[in-house]
């Protein structure tokens, strides 16, 4: 384990099958990388095994970031609360009504999801305000006691375990104060409950998406709250003096308290990481366009950074037709990680997942029960991982239950092994480069001005072949490339994001109260901001959300700095439809732009680490040799490298395996793989 390390900050990932954990060094720049086995029972308990794992002194940690999957693997394996909901009379249906639309049109087998709450637990209330905030039926206090009434019949006769509940009337955006008496009532007849208000948690307009947000943050919030409260109590007993951050979906740091308050803005805090430390990645080799690509056990995540700037994104949903209405940055996930497990379906073709083994039981060589196979079952029959060095030898890997999980798929499908495992391997590659094809292509970008940048612990042993198929310039590996999303956490600035929805025309609209808005957004961003640990002068970046009346869904459009004047109106007109005729090919001239909703993003600049200059060595010699099967019938001898003996000097020549603690990079035939000055790998076609 070596020295303790002091004076350090410290980065952690929780995945659904590895928690990562990276500690730099202050004063040098050194990092310990840690990566253990996650346990999904407990989330805490593998963050704390990898602490004393790494002998870190949480005494002198100046920093700690956390990125986790808990709050989103609790919505997609539905373990959250059991929500009651709460909404205006006569609305009770919306998040059974949904939307019109359907994920397959033509299969008449095809059912909605069914919302993360059950009918009966859906109760109204009577009062009513319209869209422009006015009272239409004011809540009287007979109707919050019959409210309260019937509240407390539902808990009484339902199920134990976690209850919250959630509050969404009608046009709270515009008037929260119904919610807002609810709410105390509530807090007051059922003391340390979990409340969600959608005033507070989406105030947007769209009923049905603020309904199904304010659901799923009110579902996971109790979940959240025990997780950030026992790792807290447990951090503290550790040492840890300095207040520690969870990371949000937008790319930010949020204060831990305020975690299990917010929990739906967690939702892909184990995912933003990953892209920010992708671009830092893209900075530090000099490209500006970046496909982050983040191969795990369990999942894939793909991103674009274009022109140095990450894409932003309020549309996500926990499955088709339950969006959660929050800023997340932009990406896709998709399940194609090492542990997919590869399978027949009823026409006899192979696919690759989504199902995955996870952590437990894993794939089959694993050894810990699984007899699925699976991509990395794959790899290891193809000679690509070195079943002896599997997390640095802590995990070894069992050959022979992988070629038995591989021949028995293989008899299925009418190969011999080695035809299978590569088959196995091909798909995966192939549904990922179709990600990648949506997220360029898909929005009229070209995939061969880009470099791939690959992280997670099997996204360096995919990455030439992906990069390849899709054309990209050059695949980039960073140093410790499975604990990259970790290392991307410390890099991630405090953030906040609020909005303002009110519908507006361009030919009658009050630019005094539209510029009176914005500031108290500015001023609300800026509070809460320091209230998240931040004591510096804040970046502030505001947008409009428009489009032409009569359109149904809007663009978002900058607004140049200083006060909303009828010039700076024209400019926002005028951006808006450059913007429209760039994204649709046309524009229509003289109609009337409807201004939707304004939003403030507040963020304060963290201090960014930098990777450590390598020193020039001697050419790396190889430590071993082994056999790997790439697209030949037969086997190939290929030099095995150890990552920590590359330097600025080193260029090797395909093929040839690359290994370290965290990950594996694989050098195809015909590639070359250089080594920056701060040990970035880049791997180019000859």
């Amino acid at each position: 384990m070596g020295r303790r390390l002091v004076g350090i900050r410290i980065g952690i990932d929780t995945g659904g099958t590895f928690t990562d954990l990276i500690v730099m060094d202050e004063a040098s720049g050194e990092l310990r990388v840690v990566k253990r086995p996650s346990t999904p029972d407990d989330p805490s308990r593998a963050i704390f095994e990898a602490l004393a794992h790494g002998a870190v002194d949480l005494r002198g940690a100046s920093s700690l970031v956390l990125g986790t999957t808990v709050a989103v693997n609790a919505l997609l394996q539905r373990r959250g609360a059991r929500v009651l909901y709460i909404t205006t009379e006569g609305f009770e249906d919306v998040p059974f009504l949904q939307r019109v639309d359907r994920k397959f049109h033509y299969d008449l087998d095809w059912q909605r999801p069914l919302p993360l709450v059950a009918r009966r637990d859906c109760l109204g209330v009577r009062e009513r305000v319209d869209y422009r905030g006015q009272t239409v039926t004011p809540l009287s206090d007979a109707a919050v006691g019959e409210l309260v009434q019937a509240v407390r019949r539902r808990v009484d006769d339902g199920a134990s375990g976690d209850l919250a509940f959630a509050l969404s009337f009608l046009f709270a955006y515009a008037q929260p104060e119904h919610e807002a008496r609810v709410r105390g009532a509530l807090a007051r007849e059922f003391p340390g409950a979990s409340i969600s208000a959608s005033h507070e948690v989406a105030p947007i307009w769209r009923e049905y998406e603020r309904a199904s947000t304010t659901i799923a943050d009110a579902s996971v919030k109790p979940l959240m709250r025990r997780f950030v409260d026992v790792l807290d109590r447990g951090l503290r007993a550790q040492g840890l003096q300095r207040p520690w951050t969870v990371m949000k979906s937008n790319g930010g740091q949020m204060a831990a308290r305020a975690a299990g308050q917010r929990p739906v803005q967690t939702l892909h805090s184990g995912l933003a990481g990953g892209i920010i430390a992708g671009r830092a990645l893209g900075q530090a080799s000099g490209e500006a366009n970046v496909i982050t690509f983040d191969m795990g056990g369990t999942s894939t995540d793909v991103g674009v950074v274009a022109d140095g700037e990450i894409g932003y994104t309020t549309a996500w949903e926990i499955e088709f037709g339950l969006p959660v209405a929050a800023p997340f940055i932009d990406m896709t996930t998709m399940g194609a990680g090492g542990g997919s497990v590869a399978w027949v379906n009823k026409g006899g073709m192979l696919q690759v997942g989504p199902q995955s083994a996870g952590a437990v039981p894993g794939p089959a060589c694993y050894a810990q029960g699984g007899g699925d196979a699976t991509v990395t079952d794959a790899n290891v029959v193809l000679g690509r991982l070195n079943p002896d060095n599997f997390l640095g030898g802590e995990l070894p890997l069992d050959p022979d239950l992988a070629h038995r999980a591989l021949g028995r798929l293989a008899r299925r499908i009418g190969l011999d092994v080695m035809d299978a495992a590569r088959a196995v391997v091909q798909i995966a590659v192939e549904n990922i480069a179709e990600a990648v094809r949506l997220l360029t292509m898909g929005r009229g970008l070209d995939p061969r001005t880009f470099c791939l940048a690959a992280f997670g612990g099997a996204g360096p042993l995919h990455a030439a072949a992906i990069a390849r198929v899709v054309g990209a310039r050059a695949a980039l590996v960073p140093p410790h490339p499975g604990l990259f999303s970790a290392y991307g956490a410390l890099l991630a600035d405090v953030r906040v994001d609020k909005t303002w929805t009110h519908v507006v025309r361009s030919d009658s609209l009050d630019l005094a109260d539209l510029e009176a808005r914005l500031r108290a957004l500015e001023r609300e961003a800026a509070a809460e901001l320091r209230s998240e640990g931040f004591a510096g002068q804040p970046r502030v970046q505001r947008s409009a959300n428009m489009r032409y009346l009569g359109q149904n869904y809007e663009e978002e459009i900058p607004i140049p700095d200083g006060p909303l004047s009828p010039a700076g109106w024209r400019a926002l007109l005028a951006s808006f439809e450059q913007h429209y005729e760039h994204a649709y090919g046309y524009r229509i001239a003289n109609e009337i732009v409807e201004l939707v909703q304004l939003n403030v993003t507040a963020s304060g600049a963290s201090v960014k680490p930098q990777l450590a200059v390598l020193p020039r060595k001697p050419p790396a010699r190889p430590r071993a040799t082994r056999r790997v099967w790439f697209q030949r019938q037969a086997g190939v001898e290929c030099p095995v490298y150890d990552r920590a003996d590359l330097s600025p000097a080193d260029v090797i020549e395909g093929p040839a395996v690359i290994e370290e603690l965290d990950s594996t990079t694989l050098v195809h035939p015909g590639q070359r793989l250089t080594v920056g000055e701060r040990g970035v790998a880049t791997l180019v076609w000859r």
